[in-house]
């Protein structure tokens, strides 16, 4: 617990928790929706922006179903992995995960729209002024914010971290790229020809797990695909090949 909220402050301070709330007020602003950051037990971690006052009437009533409903997100928040729930009452939300030097650190909470279809009434929108959105555009906000978070995921080597010394042994360009060791490991092995399959025999890790590594490292880069990391990283095959001949040797 300690170290999840010590990873929380490290987070905050490295974004800017300010700047952090300027963006999800212009968020809030520009898609009509409430949204607030919280952490892996659900606690606030910013001021929320346009509170959903339906949703606070309804708590109000039927605080047992709301309390219920919301564990069963937190439990699905865990995964890390964005998603969208519809709550019985109609409200939709979307739920992305921040990651901080690769682990699951918050979330941003996306609410106070809903879907055309769904049983609140045109009345209780213009009441509780609900957002009424399509499931494209809420497809559309899950992605920005899905992007947006992935470029806040730094690998930064924190001075009480049991951080390996040979990430100081890396490539040049892969120390500027602020390459974790584990990406360097992925990308050593995508030069080589390796699937992902591979990759996550080599590593003992599981396939999902190597497609997470490759899309943080595309994000991170602004690249599109695998074969771009490659091409970037191709000119420094001999000395990856030189440490992973350094590492055999140590083992």
């Amino acid at each position: 617990m300690r170290k999840t909220a010590k990873l929380v402050t490290q987070w905050l301070q490295f974004v800017g928790k300010d700047k952090l709330q300027t963006f999800q007020d212009n968020f809030s602003k520009i898609y009509g929706v409430s949204i607030i950051f919280l952490d892996l037990n659900g606690e606030p971690l910013t001021v929320g922006s346009k509170n959903n006052l339906f949703c606070f009437t309804i708590e109000k009533e039927h605080a047992v179903s709301c309390q219920e409903n919301f564990q069963l997100t937190k439990e699905k928040m865990q995964q890390g992995k964005p998603f969208i729930h519809v709550c019985p009452f109609g409200i939709t939300c979307l739920y992305v995960p921040a990651f901080f030097n690769n682990r699951l650190t918050a979330f941003a909470a996306v609410g106070g729209f809903t879907y055309a279809d769904s049983p609140i009434s045109e009345h209780l929108k213009e009441r509780f002024h609900i957002t009424t959105c399509t499931k494209e555009k809420a497809e559309e906000m899950l992605l920005l914010l899905d992007s947006m978070l992935r470029l806040l995921n730094m690998n930064l080597f924190l001075a009480d971290d049991k951080t390996p010394k040979k990430e100081n042994l890396l490539p040049v360009r892969m120390r500027d790229d602020r390459i974790s060791r584990r990406e360097y490991e992925i990308i050593r092995l995508l030069c080589k020809g390796y699937s992902n399959k591979q990759i996550a025999e080599k590593l003992f890790i599981s396939a999902p797990t190597v497609k997470t590594h490759i899309s943080n490292i595309l994000a991170k880069l602004n690249l599109r695909g695998r074969m771009q990391i490659i091409v970037r990283y191709y000119g420094e095959s001999e000395m990856m090949n030189q440490m992973d001949a350094n590492d055999s040797d140590n083992e």
